[in-house]
């Protein structure tokens, strides 16, 4: 057993039973694949701020912020009120309540591309709910999106293959030649699906220049634009990349920051392309009939007030300029101790996202001079060594982190967190390399 193994056993003792116990009731033992972590998981009992708390007590710095959820970190106190009040009042009523309204007049104030939203239970319905609306309004079934980017786990939208499947086409990343191509070749594709600023949130950064194309594109062969921002929307700007860009799509995905925390995501857009969901009104024509959406947590309460509190403080001045210099922080300090011991590794990344590169084949540049826009795109989705990144994300939760090769910074993370993180990759190098990981 290596140091580092035994020294994560140790530690997390009792999560390693708990994990064992979790196998007989669960595949894998987790709820979701991204819980997995080899040779356990940890197991969380509570958190507030920038922190969590293992079942045995140890604190971590936590920076997977609910997979990109948590804007404010854990327990912020406004949602924490709002669904506290919501929960004495009710969480599922099965009839129309005005938190609803509200929350969609939030999203419509804040996101440049809405008129409209319908709400759903996850962001991976809302991408499938934006795919009939934009079918139903084109009388078309094809779908084009580009290698990389994730839009759910649902079917054939999570494919990443560069062929057609079950009426998915799927394009080579920031190839607006390729996607001309696509669409010259196939008159039935009805929409564009993309994640505005790159493959996974940004893993491969897009500038405002592809997304400027795409739209004139979209728009030249009359398909509809849908912006995935079910991670961007309200982080990288308040309204989204939409807002950053300065360029407005057709339908809109949101979920995550969306929710406060709480299950839940959204379709937005204009009012025509949201049409197909009217039954009472015939004066806006589509290609199809009206198409059904069902949802029993829909717009349910306990989100809806969770989600009301959330953009309350997204519209709040200055909030995302204090997440992206705070951000911008901790990746310099990061890249020092990578320089510092002289690895092929990069922190990067835009707005209040921290992206990790572990091994970039360049070993002695300072990361100050990488850019990840000259880095092959593969090379960036692949994230560098598998067995090294997992060894490092066992190695920082050793040391009191929990931060992944993607991860986020919120508005309740401190200067102490960074001094903290800091020093933590720093030992974690350390002992990477007495293990042998690191030569």
């Amino acid at each position: 057993m290596s140091l580092l193994v035994e020294r994560y056993w140790a530690m997390f003792a009792h999560d390693r039973e708990l994990a064992e116990a979790a196998r007989k009731y669960m595949p894998d033992g987790v709820s979701t694949d991204s819980r997995i972590l080899i040779p356990f998981p940890i197991y969380v009992d509570q958190a507030s701020g920038s922190r969590k708390v293992t079942m045995a007590g140890h604190e971590l710095i936590d920076y997977w912020a609910g997979h990109g959820a948590l804007l404010l970190g854990h327990g912020a106190p406004a949602v924490t009120r709002a669904v506290a009040r919501q929960l004495a009042r009710g969480t599922h009523f099965a009839a129309c309540h005005n938190l609803a309204v509200d929350w969609a007049h939030a999203v419509t104030r804040l996101v440049p591309g809405a008129d409209q939203v319908r709400f759903t239970a996850s962001g991976t319905e809302a991408v499938l709910l934006a795919i009939e609306l934009a079918c139903a309004h084109t009388g078309k079934t094809g779908v084009l999106r580009f290698s990389g980017h994730y839009h759910g786990w649902h079917g054939s939208i999570h494919c990443d293959d560069e062929t057609s499947q079950d009426r998915v086409v799927v394009c080579r990343s920031h190839d607006i030649a390729a996607a001309a191509d696509c669409l010259r070749a196939d008159s039935d594709i009805a929409c564009i699906i993309v994640e505005p600023t790159g493959p996974c949130s940004g893993v491969v950064p897009y500038d405002g220049a592809f997304i400027r194309e795409l739209r004139a594109l979209s728009a030249a062969h009359g398909v509809l634009l849908i912006f995935d921002e079910v991670v961007t929307g309200f982080r990288v700007a308040p309204g989204g990349a939409q807002e950053l860009f300065g360029v407005v799509p057709d339908l809109t995905t949101l979920a995550k920051v969306l929710c406060g925390g709480l299950p839940g995501g959204a379709v937005a857009g204009r009012r025509e392309f949201l049409a197909p969901l009217r039954k009472q009104n015939t004066s806006v024509t589509s290609h199809r009939p009206p198409i059904a959406h069902m949802g029993t947590f829909s717009g349910n309460p306990l989100s809806a007030a969770a989600g009301v509190a959330m953009l309350r403080e997204v519209a709040t001045k200055g909030l995302h300029e204090r997440l992206d210099s705070f951000a911008g922080k901790l990746r310099k300090r990061l890249n020092q101790v990578i320089d510092q011991h002289r690895l092929d590794w990069v922190v990067y990344g835009t707005s209040s996202c921290i992206k990790f590169l572990i091994g970039h084949g360049q070993r002695g540049l300072n990361t100050g001079d990488f850019d990840p826009r000259a880095c092959a795109p593969a090379v960036l989705l692949g994230r560098g060594d598998a067995e090294l990144i997992r060894g490092l994300r066992l190695a920082m939760l050793v040391h009191g982190v929990d931060i992944a090769p993607s991860s986020f910074v919120t508005s309740a993370h401190t200067e102490k967190d960074i001094d903290e993180t800091a020093a933590a990759l720093d030992a974690s190098i350390e002992l990477l390399r007495r293990d042998g990981l690191i030569r």
